[in-house]
């Protein structure tokens, strides 16, 4: 949902408030309200401040009011530093005073309170920031509403903005960044009210910020999420994630192979690739990728494919290495620039990584020619200089690199049109001498891993958000879905085989002719009308996975193995499962012939809503685990990208001959549509696993041979 213009000026309020009233500060002892008058009185805060405690006449020298009542009215920011039984009493005082924002740093609330203020901070025109928050530090303006005494609240001001639901990392990313500077410091805490959303579409007005990292435990509100990250996006303001912790799609994935292969973070991976958005794995890579979007001179690379230049034969390799487990490419150079390097640094292979150190005259230039060349590349989005550069090389050491160091300067400067970084090659703090010799223009980062992580990151925020699938041209009419939900709420765990089928068949899926008989002779029957070979298979509300258990016979050519058929896996599911029921088994006519198998599911979460899938099938799923996810609903062209993503795409693609070039289309469709059925049907199923999906050499011709889907059981 939008956030409200009185929600944005409330959080203006609490940014740059006019006017603070703290509530918890102890006229006797150190507490955190007294750390928040503290630091504002530090910070040079020139505004109104109020104290209010119900008997001390003074607080660190404020005259107090008794309570809240007794305040002047239009307060812009309050902090509510009390113990949980006080805390929703005072924010209704507050708010009935007129206060326009209230920051909560209080922990621990018990799950009663916890819901109260949640209804509370839902219902107010009044921002509530927290609670279990340490606060908000604005250095633009020197207001720190922070309940902590730390350096941070004395940082110098910069041009990025961190967003934190815990507050110890917001302490320790932004003390440990090197020379990233901060517009604001933001630690939200448990987000009752005042979300990493909302700060997302503040900070999009923000003048003094240009970029954001957000450190994610949780999103409550997919919807707001991706509207800040548009509000940001639309302002030119990119932003980069570092999500900690899992989400809950894992949790609800016990029956299908669909669930173990998404995973229980899968949901927000899909999210972070569909806003374009960069994430990073742990605060090394935030601080690096921070240090870049800090350079308003530093351009966006177009694509990751990176030129590296190094005076080491072993940083060359190591380079390659850990450019493979980035997923970065390391290119071959063109024809001319190879030409041009060889003459740069004689005897020096042009290979990259380019080691020019292997030259055998090293002269005078040739390092800073051989940067031009490298920038100059088509093959080339951008360019990695891997040197020393950390804090422990003495002043000689130093000078022994100032020309490699000044030749990036000198090439960033010269406006290629493409980043130019150095990685020291250690991740210890990085000597500021180096930083000098490079310039402002040129990011110097700790750790070779870190700065290709920061470069991959430079290539996100830059694709427009998609837009919901509106199309109702894939969707059966809401009167017909009406019918089956209501049938498929009666259900608990996996649906019988033809309601499954009746509502795949709804969406247009395309299904293998089947049908379910109740005994060998119905089989036979059903065999003489529509012709061999057949599949046969259980039908059991209690195998969900009928392979695993001996009840699935393929190849059956005529009426005498059909009904072996039916007897073996009577047989084979009756000691495997002692306890299930047999409804009977289901008749298949038996394709794959010239086919690749793929799977197709999803998981149903309830903050995201529907997970698509796509991979590749078979009874070996789980060992594969070749997927690629999306959140539903899912559009044909985003489901072509998915399936690019995945070996199977790369398979069915025609990957080195070993099957014919196959048309994704029909493949993309059948995803599309499996998306839309998950979209309209995430409340009622937790997930559905359609394995193997059949694709057809050459036509890419989708045939689903089998299906699972999941009902609620709650």
């Amino acid at each position: 949902m939008s956030e409200s213009p009185s929600r944005i000026d409330g959080l203006t309020a609490l940014l740059r408030p006019r006017s603070v009233v703290v509530l918890g500060a102890s006229a006797r002892k150190r507490a955190s309200g007294n750390e928040v008058l503290r630091n504002l009185r530090q910070a040079g805060y020139d505004g109104e401040l109020h104290v209010v405690h119900p008997a001390a006449r003074t607080v660190e020298g404020l005259e107090a009011f008794p309570d809240v009542g007794s305040l002047p009215g239009g307060i812009d920011a309050a902090v509510v530093s009390l113990p949980t039984p006080a805390v929703l009493d005072a924010l209704r005082g507050l708010e009935k005073g007129g206060c326009r924002s209230a920051l909560v740093p209080t922990a621990g609330l018990d799950p009663a309170t916890a819901a109260e203020v949640t209804r509370f901070a839902a219902a107010s025109d009044m921002a509530v920031h927290g609670p279990n928050c340490m606060g908000v530090v604005n250095l633009t303006d020197r207001i720190p509403l922070w309940i902590d005494d730390n350096s941070i609240t004395r940082l110098p001001a910069g041009n990025v903005a961190l967003i934190a639901q815990s507050g110890s990392a917001a302490i320790f990313i932004a003390r440990s960044t090197g020379p990233v500077r901060y517009s604001k410091i933001i630690s939200t805490g448990g987000e009752y009210g005042a979300t990493t959303a909302a700060y997302l579409s503040w900070l999009a007005r923000d003048p003094a910020t240009r970029a954001a990292g957000v450190l994610l435990e949780s999103i409550k509100d997919v919807p707001s999420f991706i509207e800040g990250v548009a509000a940001m996006r639309a302002a030119g303001k990119p932003v980069v994630v570092l999500k900690v912790g899992r989400s809950s799609v894992g949790s609800a994935a016990t029956t299908a192979h669909t669930g173990a292969l998404i995973g229980s973070d899968a949901a927000y991976q899909a999210l972070f690739e569909q806003l374009d958005l960069p994430v990073v794995t742990d605060y090394d890579e935030m601080a690096a990728v921070l240090q870049c979007l800090a350079v308003p001179e530093l351009p966006p690379a177009a694509g990751t494919r990176i030129g590296v230049i190094t005076i080491s034969g072993g940083q060359a390799a190591l380079t390659a290495d850990l450019a493979a487990d980035q997923g970065v490419e390391v290119p071959r150079f063109t024809a001319e620039t190879a030409r041009g390097l060889e003459a740069a640094m004689p005897g020096a292979p042009a290979n990259n990584p380019f080691d020019a150190g292997a030259s055998v005259e090293y002269p005078d230039g040739g390092f800073r020619r051989s940067v031009e060349l490298i920038a100059a590349d088509d093959a080339v989005d951008s360019v990695l200089l891997v040197l020393d550069a950390h804090a422990t090389m003495t002043d000689e050491e130093t000078d022994y690199e100032a020309e490699e160091f000044r030749a990036a300067r000198a090439v960033a400067e010269s406006a290629p049109g493409k980043p130019v970084v150095v990685a020291s090659s250690s991740s210890l703090s990085v000597q500021p001498r180096c930083e000098e010799q490079a310039g402002p223009a040129v990011p110097v980062l700790r750790g070779i891993g870190n700065a290709l992580v920061a470069l991959r990151a430079l290539t996100r925020n830059r694709r427009p958000l998609p837009e919901s699938v509106r199309s109702t041209r894939s969707r059966p009419t809401s009167e017909a879905v009406e019918v089956l939900k209501q049938e498929i709420a009666q259900h608990h765990g996996a649906l019988p085989a033809d309601l499954s089928r009746r509502l795949l068949s709804l969406y247009g899926l395309p299904l293998v002719e089947s049908a379910v008989v109740p005994d060998a002779e119905a089989a036979v029957r059903w065999a003489d009308e529509h012709g061999y070979p057949l599949v046969v298979k259980v039908s059991s509300p209690d195998v969900p996975h009928r392979s695993d258990v001996g009840g699935v016979v393929l190849g059956v050519t005529d009426e005498a193995t059909l009904r072996q058929a039916v007897e073996d896996i009577t047989a084979r599911v009756g000691a495997a499962r002692p306890g299930a029921v047999i409804e009977g088994f289901e008749v298949q006519q038996q394709v794959g012939e010239d086919s690749v198998e793929a799977l197709l599911g999803f998981v149903a979460d309830p903050v995201f809503g529907a997970v698509t899938t796509v991979g590749t099938g078979g009874t070996l799923v789980e060992l594969y685990a070749d997927t690629a996810s999306a959140l539903s609903p899912v559009g044909p062209d985003e489901a072509a990208d998915l399936i690019a993503r995945t070996r199977l795409g790369t398979l069915i693609g025609g990957y080195r001959n070993l099957l014919p070039a196959t048309d994704t289309g029909p493949l993309a469709d059948t995803v599309h549509r499996l998306s839309l059925l998950g979209t309209d049907f995430a409340g009622l199923l937790t997930e559905a696993d359609l394995n193997p999906a059949f694709v057809q050499h050459g036509t890419g011709r989708v045939l689903i041979a089998d299906s699972l889907l999941v009902a609620r059981h709650d």
